[in-house]
């Protein structure tokens, strides 16, 4: 047992010296050569190595070079800090050096997109030969710049493995793009292929988190990258995916879970996607796009089709945003407008927005030149038909925005129970709306916006007060005390005309009409305090002779108040009349005038000057 004992570590020691010595026993030039053999059967390009070159066998055979830049003729787009080539230990026991895997720290690569559209890859691959034996290749902490069109975006943190199979070569590990990990892989079929302009399979998949992203299909280089095949997306957040590419979604609520499919064409100049299905939050669109770059403009076109999509979680406008900023003080950019070109038209069976379905909508979208129109071709809306078009255009450090609008025979108590909680009116209408306004913030919009409206309501009934029945009492009993609320007054035909100017609401004009009662109205309506200062006249229609009624209409949409004029009701009583004749006359006391005048609205009359006294003659 002592003689294996002392055998073993004479053997350890030994082993222990000829690995030391055996560095020095392997030339650095055939050290050099061999890595660079196994680099240019790995990438089909042969290095520069400039910095120095060792061979360390501990804790396992390696060999380290420094400074190493690969160059194929034309542009210098690879280069790494250090390089780590492990050597395989028996063959180098025998004087022979072979390169079992390559590990290149911390380089960085270059992916550009010439004016030509020709691709340059910063570590130029080529398929290997019949019989060369390829060592495996890895890159730790690298950085990748991605040169498109001029601009540049930097993947840093690669850690990723190269393997060949055949002529194919396959890669996959992670990277960091805008401090978000993602986890790629990458299968091109056939290398060669690609270099000689064919076509190559190939599979590309990333994962980061909130947006996978995945192509099965071809790829060639033909004047340009082109390609075919299938694209697939999904992921649990939309609106984190949107804001990597620094997009805020346009309102605080939906944008969650997403998903997309569709065959892709690529060319150098447009991107195609046919049997498109898009779906985001539970509602489903199919149809079909593409985009398209031409002389220096993209654009961006299709259609999308809908059977059924729910709008409600996506919210209102808010006042504020969720931090407490003032939502309507932000400021409007329309710069983004100028960016592209896009023709859409969209479909749907129906959408939903809360308690509000439109029906059979056909909606046109269309940017050009930054000037935004969104055109309804048709929808259903409270039982009627919808059509409009809405225009956004730039303007000197501002924005205009354009409504028209027209809704043709729709159910008004639906119309104005959804848009107020109240019912006041039933019966079948027609409204026609154009707006305009101009600023920087929506709030300054709100401040200029101008234009009018104009409805129109036939065979109807004005509910919550009977106007005839009304009239017919205060005629028999004009000073007696009533309670106006109560009851419905049908009319053959309704007509209002509302303007707005300057950001201020006002009803111009109001008829209403039927058989026996006739009501004008006109006044002041506040949308931000809901509530009503309006002034008109009420007439009974009677055999041979009208009672005309002035009176006002005044308090909140909820409960509004009606007061006849009361100087109306008391020239209306036979009593009271001569009583407030004579109180007016000359005779009545000034007090007592005032009194009246109050009770009555009227302005007091100028005082008469008492009668001058006749000039006394000189004495």
């Amino acid at each position: 047992m002592q003689r294996v004992a002392v055998g073993l570590v004479a053997a350890v020691i030994l082993a222990a010296a000829g690995l030391t010595a055996l560095p020095y026993l392997v030339s650095k030039g055939e050290i050099r050569a061999a890595v660079t053999r196994a680099l240019s059967a790995a990438t089909g390009v042969a290095p520069r190595i400039t910095g120095d070159v060792r061979l360390v066998m501990l804790p396992r055979p390696t060999v380290r070079l420094n400074a190493l830049t690969f160059d194929d003729g034309g542009r210098a787009g690879f280069s790494a800090g250090s390089v780590q080539a492990t050597v395989q230990l028996l063959p180098l026991l025998v004087g022979s050096i072979e390169i079992g895997s390559i590990t290149f720290e911390r380089p960085r690569l270059a992916i550009e997109v010439r004016d030509d559209r020709a691709f340059v890859l910063g570590l130029p691959l080529k398929p290997p030969g019949e019989r060369a034996e390829l060592p495996e290749i890895r890159i730790v902490d690298g950085t990748l710049e991605l040169n498109l069109d001029g601009r540049t975006e930097t993947l840093s943190a690669l850690d990723v493995a190269l393997a060949w199979s055949g002529s194919g070569i396959a890669v996959t590990g992670s990277f960091q793009w805008r401090t978000v990990t993602t986890a790629a892989s990458l299968t091109i079929a056939d290398i060669g292929a690609l270099g000689r302009g064919a076509r190559s399979p190939l599979r590309l998949r990333l994962d980061a988190g909130a947006l996978r992203l995945g192509f099965d299909g071809g790829i060639a280089f033909r004047n340009g990258l082109q390609g075919e095949g299938v694209l697939a997306a999904d992921g649990p957040s939309l609106r984190r995916a949107l804001a990597w590419f620094s997009i805020e979604p346009p309102t605080r609520g939906g944008f969650g879970p997403f998903s997309l499919k569709a065959n892709a064409a690529l060319t150098p100049s447009a991107l195609s996607l046919s049997g498109l299905a898009i779906e985001l939050d539970g509602n489903r669109a199919e149809g079909g796009l593409s985009l398209k770059r031409e002389a220096g403009r993209t654009t961006l076109q299709g259609t999308l089709a809908s059977d059924s999509t729910d709008l409600s979680r996506y919210g209102r406008d808010p006042a504020k945003d969720a931090d407490g900023r003032d939502f309507l003080r932000r400021p409007i950019d329309v710069h983004a407008l100028a960016a592209l070109d896009l023709d859409l038209r969209l479909s749907a069976r129906k959408v939903q927005f809360g308690a509000i379905a439109l029906e059979r909508i056909a909606l046109a979208t269309r940017l050009k030149a930054g000037e935004l129109t969104l055109s309804l071709g048709e929808a259903l809306l409270f039982g009627g038909t919808l059509k409009g078009s809405v225009a956004l255009m730039p303007a000197a450090g501002s924005a205009t925005i354009k409504l028209d609008a027209s809704l043709v025979a729709f159910d008004v108590e639906r119309a104005v129970a959804e848009a107020t909680g109240l019912r006041p009116l039933d019966g079948k209408g027609s409204l026609e709306v154009a707006l305009a306004a101009s600023g920087d913030t929506l709030q300054a919009m709100l401040r200029d916006v101008s234009g009018e409206s104009r409805v129109s309501i036939e065979r109807g009934t004005l509910v919550g007060i009977n106007v005839g029945d009304v009239l017919r009492r205060i005629d028999r009993r004009p000073l007696g005390s009533f309670d106006f609320r109560g009851g419905r007054t049908p009319f053959d035909r309704l007509a209002a005309r509302l303007k707005i100017a300057e950001g201020k609401l006002s009803l111009e004009e109001a008829r209403i009409e039927s058989p026996q009662v006739r009501v004008t109205l006109a006044g002041a309506v506040s949308v931000a305090r809901r509530d009503l200062d309006l002034h008109g006249t009420a007439s009974l229609a009677r055999p041979g002779t009208n009672f005309d009624l002035p009176f006002m209409v005044v308090g909140s949409w909820q409960n509004p108040s009606v007061i006849p004029d009361a100087e109306a009701l008391i020239l209306r009583s036979g009593a009271a009349a001569p009583l407030l004749e004579g109180l007016r006359g000359k005779n009545a006391t000034g007090a007592v005038r005032s009194v009246i005048d109050s009770l009555t609205g009227r302005k007091p009359d100028a005082p008469t000057p008492p009668p001058a006294e006749p000039a006394t003659p000189p004495q």
